[in-house]
């Protein structure tokens, strides 16, 4: 019976330490607005999600005007950029981010009228995988 226990403790403790692993993996991005014309009302139309291979975005709105993204290095220098025409919100748009190295990035989310934009981290190189 004793066995029985420790079995269990130790089956329950490893689902335990891979549910904080799953939770660890994933981070939000808090989106700030960098510039916006006078007037217009500030909503936040996306929610981005970094997980260990990609951001994901979801459009929280319709948005009828084209956008940019950009994920620029802590140089500045342009590492990812797509324009697209007009987002569907019912879909999840993805940057690959395999390639990038450690370090410091910014997404960027460029409207007609404003721009905003997500700091995130990557603390340790992603590898494209060769299936």
């Amino acid at each position: 019976m004793r066995k029985l226990s420790i079995v269990l403790l130790l089956i329950g403790i490893s689902f335990m330490t891979m549910e904080a692993n799953t939770l660890s993996e994933t981070k939000r991005l808090v989106i700030k607005i960098w510039h916006q014309h006078r007037g217009v009302p500030v909503s936040i139309p996306i929610e981005a999600i970094l997980d260990e291979n990609s951001i994901e975005v979801r459009f929280l709105e319709h948005i009828d005007k084209q956008v940019i993204f950009q994920v620029k290095d802590q140089q500045g220098n342009i590492m990812f950029q797509d324009v697209i025409a007009t987002p569907n919100e019912a879909e999840v748009y993805k940057i690959d981010l395999k390639g990038y190295k450690v370090g410091h990035y910014e997404l960027f989310y460029i409207e007609e009228n404003m721009t905003l934009i997500g700091e995130f981290e990557i603390e340790h190189s992603i590898h494209s995988s060769n299936k």
